[in-house]
């Protein structure tokens, strides 16, 4: 018995030390100065704030044997100049992601919350800014994966599955299921003491998310193709990617959004700003049954430690009401310090069209110019 004891716990310390954990601490910290020639009445032009997302990711991976390991991510995002979390602490403490699942052969599964399928390669892949500092191109414009807060391209109590890389083609889905969302009105008392006679007309049942993503990537060629639909039935098809030449890089997108029907958005509270315009932007989602069209082009051009970035985007909703028209242009330095530290400036001309209804004005039809110059390190 002593023997057989002494073995079980030689085998229980082999197996502890065979599945430690390995847990891995990064971010990226950026700060800049940037004016704005157009902002909300009685709000300063000129601010101090961020250039990109500055964020705390800890990533855990732990071997299970026969080429399986379990997989988390929890990513915190914050305001480097105040110290809370970003957007004024509107949006979650981690909203970058929380997310834990399995990885082998079979591909990868993770369950929480984080980004989709579709959004999280896109903007690296598509805007020659990275979606971040004043010139960055207009981004998938019109369309949010969730309304609730924080819900800029990232869905809550979700699935993914990412298949195995096949030829240079990585294929990969999420799906969350519908909600049920709190109406304007508070419930009445059941008529009769029969349940659920009144009640139900409280609350409205919104549609399962579905995002799908399927990109290729070899050599100097990366291309892309994207479907999504949101909670209230929004639907993005995107097709993106870039190639490299060597002396410059190509980006390009091309984006349609089409909006739910009113009915598919009764009762639901619009909490989140549609992942749209990056400076001085819009904030309203697609219409009801209204469609949106975007295009991006652009190009770094590698110079050294120096390179010199630039894009062009366009947002068309037609001029129809709640839809707003943008285009914008965007050129930009950046110079490379270290292999984790750079300093960049941008400059940006947006024109706004179809957004005079905005009461306080701050974003009328009118052509912002933006600059900003900041540093940014990564860990």
């Amino acid at each position: 018995m002593k023997k057989t004891l002494i073995a079980l716990a030689a085998v229980a310390a082999t197996g502890a030390a065979f599945a430690q954990s390995t847990v891995t601490l990064s971010g990226v910290l950026d700060v800049g100065v940037k004016n704005v020639n157009q902002v909300k009445p009685g709000a300063a032009t000129t601010s101090v704030g961020s250039g990109n997302n500055n964020r705390l990711a800890f990533s855990v991976s732990e071997d299970l044997g026969g080429g399986m390991k379990a997989i988390a991510n929890a990513q915190m995002r914050f305001d480097p100049t105040t110290g809370t979390p970003e957007a004024a602490a509107a949006r979650p403490l981690f909203q970058g992601e929380t997310r834990v699942g399995l990885t082998g052969g079979f591909g990868t599964v993770m369950l929480g919350r984080g980004l989709t399928p579709l959004q999280a390669p896109n903007g690296g892949n598509s805007d020659p800014f990275g979606v971040s500092t004043v010139a960055g191109s207009v981004y998938a414009a019109g369309f949010a994966t969730d309304y609730a807060a924080g819900g800029e391209g990232r869905i809550d109590q979700a699935v993914w599955y990412t298949a195995p890389s096949f030829g240079g083609v990585t294929v990969s889905g999420s799906f969350s299921p519908r909600k049920l969302v709190a109406a304007g009105s508070a419930a009445t008392a059941d008529s009769g003491g029969v349940q659920g006679t009144n009640a139900v007309t409280a609350i409205t049942s919104t549609k399962t998310h579905m995002s799908l993503n399927a990109l290729y990537a070899n050599g100097p060629l990366v291309a892309a193709l994207g479907y999504e639909q949101n909670r209230v039935g929004d639907k993005i098809t995107q097709v993106y990617g870039n190639y490299d030449l060597g002396v410059a890089k190509l980006f390009a997108s091309y984006a349609t959004v089409k909006g739910g029907t009113a009915a598919d958005r009764a009762g639901v509270t619009f909490a989140a700003a549609s992942s749209a315009v990056n400076t001085g932007s819009s904030t309203s989602q697609v219409a009801a049954d209204g469609k949106i069209k975007n295009w991006t082009v652009g190009a770094v051009v590698p110079m050294g430690a120096l390179s010199i970035r630039g894009g062009y985007s366009q947002w068309n909703g037609n001029g129809a009401a709640g839809q707003k028209d943008d285009n914008k242009l965007g050129l930009g330095v950046k110079y490379d310090l270290s292999k984790r530290t750079y300093v960049y400036s941008d400059v940006a001309s947006q024109t706004r069209k179809n957004n005079s209804f905005n009461a306080d004005n701050s974003k009328s039809n009118t052509k912002v110019t933006s600059f900003d110059v900041g540093v940014a390190h990564s860990f």
